[in-house]
C-alpha cells in the first residue's frame, strides 16, 4: 500500500486538525500540542545549562548546548530549546523549583509562549511624510506646507493608519538642521492633521529633545527616536505625557554609520539584545511596557547583505513582547536586489517586502508610497479571509 502525505503549515495547523474530524471543544489544547517552537537562551552557566537540559529532556523536548558545557571548559553558553508548546510549558513549569535562578527563566519561556499565541493583529500602514530638502527618497517634494498636507492626506485616503512626520534627513553624510527649523517646519503638519484626522495616529521623526517635546505638545500619538535613546530625557517625557516611543536600533551618526556595520556575533543577537537593553531601561525609567515600538533600524549601521539577513529574520523580534515596526521602503538594499540607483524604481520590491512582513505579523510598516503597500495588505487581508472561511 502507498500512502499519499504532505506537509502542513504552522499558521494552518489549527485548521487542519479540524479538518480531520477532531473533537472541537478539545481543539485549542490539542493544537498547542502540534505547534512547535525554537527558544534561543543567552549567556547561561554550565550548571544552568546542565540542568535546563535534562529538565528539556524530561519533558520530551531538546536543549542544545555548547559541548565545553560537560566538563565546564566555557564560562557561558548559549542554549537552544525546542519542542512543542505544551512541552515547552512542562518544561518551564518544572524549572520553577530549579535551582541558579532558573525559576526566572521559566517565566520568560512561559512568556514567550504567550506572545507566540497572542492573536494576530492587521499591520498598519505608516505613511512617510519628508519635510527636508535633502531626503534620500523625496527630499524637496513636500517642504512647502500646502504640498505636505495634500501629501499627507493623499496617504490617509489611500489606507494610511499612521503618519510619520520628519524634518531631517537620516542619510549617510547629511547634515543636521536647527531645531528651531525643525519645529517650525513639524509642529504646524501635527497640528493641523490631529485636528482634521484625530482617529489618525501621527508620529514625528527625531533626533532632538527639542522638538520631540515640541510635536507633543502639537498633538504628536508616537515620538519615533532614530538616535537610539542617545538622550534617555526621550523616556522620561513619553513617559510623563502617556506617549508611545519608537526605540530604534542605530548607531553613531550620518557621517559614521556605513562603518559601524560590524557584529561581534550574529547580526540579529546583537540588534536584538541591544534593543532589548534599551526598552528594559526605558520601562524601568517610568514608561509603560505597552507605549513602546521597536525597530531593528534597517538600513542603519547595516549593509546590504545584511539588511537582507534582517528582513529574513524579522519575525523574531516580536519574541521580545513589544509591537515592531520596520521601514525597508526604497532602501538601499532593495535598490541593490533591482540593480537601480532611482530610490522610487524600488517601490514595487518594497510592497513584495511589505506583504513578508505581514506575514511576519510586523505591527507598523513604514512606507514612501501607501497606495502599492495597502494593495499588498488587501491581498493578504484576502488571503486571511479565505483561510478562515475553509
Amino acid at each position: 500500500m502507498q500512502f499519499l502525505s504532505k506537509t502542513v503549515l504552522k499558521k494552518f495547523i489549527k485548521d487542519e486538525i479540524s479538518s480531520v474530524g477532531f473533537d472541537e471543544g478539545y481543539i485549542e489544547h490539542a493544537t498547542k500540542k502540534h505547534l512547535f517552537m525554537s527558544i534561543k537562551i543567552f549567556d547561561v552557566t554550565p550548571s544552568q545549562a546542565t540542568i535546563l537540559k535534562q529538565t528539556a529532556l524530561s519533558c520530551d523536548c531538546d536543549c542544545a548546548v555548547n559541548r565545553g558545557v560537560i566538563d565546564c571548559s566555557v564560562s557561558f553558553s548559549d542554549c537552544i530549546l525546542s519542542g512543542t508548546y505544551s512541552q515547552l510549558k512542562k518544561t518551564a513549569e518544572k524549572l520553577k523549583n530549579q535551582p541558579f535562578s532558573l525559576s526566572k527563566l521559566s517565566d520568560s519561556i512561559l512568556e514567550k509562549i504567550e506572545n507566540e499565541l497572542k492573536p494576530q493583529n492587521n499591520p498598519k500602514i505608516m505613511g512617510i511624510l519628508n519635510l527636508t530638502q535633502n531626503s534620500f527618497s523625496d527630499g524637496g517634494e513636500f517642504v512647502e506646507i500646502d504640498k505636505a498636507m495634500n501629501h499627507a492626506i493623499d496617504m490617509i485616503e489611500q489606507g494610511a493608519k499612521v503618519i510619520d512626520i520628519g524634518a531631517q534627513s537620516t542619510k549617510p553624510y547629511s547634515d543636521l538642521v536647527s531645531i528651531v527649523y525643525e519645529i517650525e517646519k513639524v509642529t504646524p503638519i501635527v497640528t493641523a492633521l490631529k485636528t482634521a484626522y484625530p482617529h489618525i495616529e501621527i508620529s514625528v521623526d527625531t533626533m532632538t529633545l527639542g522638538c520631540a517635546k515640541a510635536a507633543i505638545d502639537a498633538g504628536a500619538d508616537i515620538i519615533n527616536d532614530v538616535s537610539f535613546l542617545s538622550n534617555p530625557e526621550f523616556v522620561n517625557i513619553c513617559a510623563k505625557a502617556d506617549k508611545k516611543l519608537v526605540i530604534m536600533h542605530s548607531r553613531g551618526d550620518s557621517y559614521t554609520m556605513d562603518n559601524l556595520t560590524y557584529y561581534e556575533n550574529n547580526i540579529v543577537d546583537d540588534i536584538y539584545t541591544e534593543i532589548y537593553k534599551k526598552a528594559k531601561y526605558a520601562t524601568e525609567n517610568g514608561l509603560k511596557k505597552e507605549n513602546i515600538i521597536i525597530d531593528p533600524g534597517f538600513g542603519f549601521a547595516k549593509n546590504i547583505e545584511q539588511n537582507l539577513y534582517l528582513l529574513a529574520r524579522i519575525e523574531e523580534f516580536k519574541s521580545m513582547g513589544y509591537p515592531v515596526l520596520a521601514g525597508v521602503s526604497r532602501k538601499r538594499f532593495l535598490q541593490d536586489v533591482i540593480n537601480t540607483k532611482e530610490p522610487k524604481d524600488a517601490d514595487f520590491v518594497t510592497a513584495l517586502a511589505t506583504y513578508k512582513m505581514m506575514e511576519d505579523g510586523i505591527d507598523y510598516i513604514r512606507v514612501h508610497n501607501v497606495e502599492l503597500s495597502m494593495q499588498a495588505l488587501k491581498l493578504y487581508e484576502r488571503f486571511n479571509v479565505a483561510s478562515l472561511c475553509n
